[in-house]
């Protein structure tokens, strides 16, 4: 199901998405055509509705980091509406630095992982204006941390 949300999201055929979950983390962030979509994207324009994403989070993030406390034993996450979007916009205007995102998410379960997707995704649902470019900007960094574990 999860392939089939983030190629919603992202675009693209899901039989591409679903190459991409059968790799480890680390080769999704060296693959060719995931880094072509990763380069593709409008960073000054995620940056302008960044405020917009952080307002979409804010209304549904609270809810969504009780889960995490109450399904998977996860207390002290450090997700904040802030963070979230400072985070996306940073990698993208780091790219080599985008690999990080696996190591310091690496205690949040992959099953965690599958099943929260769409639903961060959606969160940006509310978003006015920016909402495309951020869902596909938010699906595509997420991408890899759905993909098996190194």
């Amino acid at each position: 199901m999860v392939a089939a949300v983030l190629a919603h999201y992202i675009g693209v055929e899901q039989s591409k998405v679903e190459r991409l979950l059968l790799l480890t983390q680390e080769q999704v962030y060296q693959d060719a055509e995931y880094q072509a979509w990763i380069n593709a994207l409008d960073v000054e324009r995620l940056n302008d509705f960044l405020p917009l994403a952080r307002a979409a989070y804010e209304r549904h993030l609270a809810s969504f980091t009780e889960h995490l406390r109450t399904k998977y034993g996860m207390a002290n996450t450090p997700m904040s509406p802030f963070t979230l979007g400072n985070w996306l916009v940073g990698f993208l205007q780091y790219p080599s630095q985008i690999s990080n995102l696996s190591r310091i998410h690496q205690r949040l379960p992959r099953q965690a992982v599958l099943e929260m997707l769409p639903e961060m995704i959606a969160m940006l649902d509310d978003m006015p204006e920016g909402r495309e470019d951020w869902q596909r900007a938010f699906a595509l960094m997420t991408l890899p941390l759905a993909a098996k574990r190194n």
